[in-house]
């Protein structure tokens, strides 16, 4: 196949830039060093407003095209685009689905299908034999699925290749991730903090860092961090000192604005909110508690009919009242425990307190041969994903 003159790829979430487009970029501009490569951004429940500017800071994106955009691209602006390739990373497929019948593009899509909007794509790329299973049973022909692995795995071991790990700690590390939405840290900067400084008590040698995710605001980082603790999380108000975020009690935990992944490969342990973030944990091999607070469970954004009611006056506090009825029938959210089809990390989706939180970690700090399986499986599991990029474009450069 000759190399396409544009390349399109369709995003939107924190997750789908940073764990999925990376490598993708990257690998497009080894092969096809001349194509134009377009970055489209869907309208999406998860996005965080900054993805645009993430997503043309990667080395090779040439142009970003916002979610406001989407209707003239449909319109008219998607005509320089005709006859382009496509690759759908997230948000509706409904949307990659017109593009691609309004300008007859060849178009691909990562992990997700739909029977109705079939006929719009050549081909779906899956993670695993699960995968396949998730296209078959909703009516996707199985020679149209094409198994090539995780791509976060390739989008670590980038990153791994700019900036190496940074120097082991003299004593124990845990990291603390709290996710790239403002309201995220806003309440979980309080409630790790507290956490921290029940971990603290009898461990000299633990040292904590909160690793921000680029997708935040530098200033809007620095007041969330700072917030007073929310009644329904609870938590201690903290104190930026330089790159420290200093407890009431005078624990510090380290923020860690750049080189997020080489500061955590280095953890003994990290909690961590759902996401991508768990499966670049495990690519690592760091051993990590995920946590799902419904303490404010009307701000967890939600895909389908619940998550419309976001559109509603109230409609969030219901949906808030719905969730907490479905929290013992979620099934597994840490993408390790997914990819295992069993429970490799420790999952905790309830109403949390700090003091929960810190029991939980403890006894997980104090168990080395418990922490020793961890990151032995996790590792196990992603190895195989290494090259997933480039099996993905293999099958871009057959034929037409």
């Amino acid at each position: 196949m000759t190399p396409p003159q544009t390349l399109l790829f369709a995003a939107n979430s924190p997750g789908e830039i940073a764990g999925w487009l990376r490598p993708l970029v990257r690998e497009a501009r080894r092969r096809w060093p001349a194509t134009r490569l377009v970055v489209i951004l869907l309208p999406c429940t998860f996005a965080s407003g900054s993805e645009g500017r993430v997503a043309l800071d990667l080395v090779g994106v040439d142009e970003v095209l916002p979610a406001s955009r989407f209707l003239r691209l449909l319109a008219w602006e998607g005509d320089r685009f005709r006859g382009a390739t496509l690759v759908h990373l997230g948000g509706d497929l409904m949307y990659s689905a017109l593009l691609s019948w309004r300008w007859g593009l060849r178009a691909w899509s990562y992990l997700w299908g739909r029977w109705w909007w079939d006929r719009a794509f050549r081909g779906y790329f899956v993670k695993d034999p699960a995968g396949l299973t998730w296209l078959t049973r909703r009516r996707i022909s199985a020679a149209k699925a094409h198994l090539v692995g995780d791509l976060v795995a390739d989008a670590v071991q980038a990153s791994l290749e700019e900036s190496p790990p940074t120097p082991p700690p003299s004593g124990r590390r845990l990291s603390f991730l709290p996710g790239s939405r403002g309201h995220e840290v806003e309440n979980l900067a309080p409630f790790f903090l507290e956490v921290a400084e029940g971990l603290a008590q009898g461990r000299p040698d633990l040292e904590f860092q909160m690793l921000l995710s680029p997708f935040l605001e530098r200033e809007l980082a620095e007041q969330a961090l700072q917030a007073p603790p929310h009644p329904q999380v609870g938590g201690r108000q903290g104190r930026l000192q330089g790159d420290m975020l200093v407890s009431p009690s005078g624990v510090g935990v380290r923020i860690v604005r750049e080189g997020n992944l080489s500061a955590l490969a280095k953890s003994t342990l990290a909690l961590t909110i759902p996401g991508t973030k768990t499966a670049e944990a495990a690519c690592l091999g760091v051993p990590h508690l995920m946590l799902l607070p419904l303490n404010r469970p009307e701000l967890l954004p939600f895909v389908g009919l619940l998550g419309l009611l976001d559109w509603l006056p109230g409609g969030n506090r219901l949906k808030g009242r719905i969730l907490l009825t479905m929290k013992k029938n979620v099934g597994f959210l840490a993408q390790p425990n997914l990819l295992a089809g069993e429970a490799v990390v420790r999952e905790l989706v309830d109403v949390l307190t700090p003091a929960r939180v810190v029991d939980e970690a403890a006894r997980l700090l104090e168990d080395p041969q418990e922490l020793a399986r961890q990151a032995s499986c996790l590792r196990s599991l992603y190895q195989p994903s290494l090259g997933t990029a480039r099996r993905i474009f293999d099958r871009l450069e057959g034929p037409a």
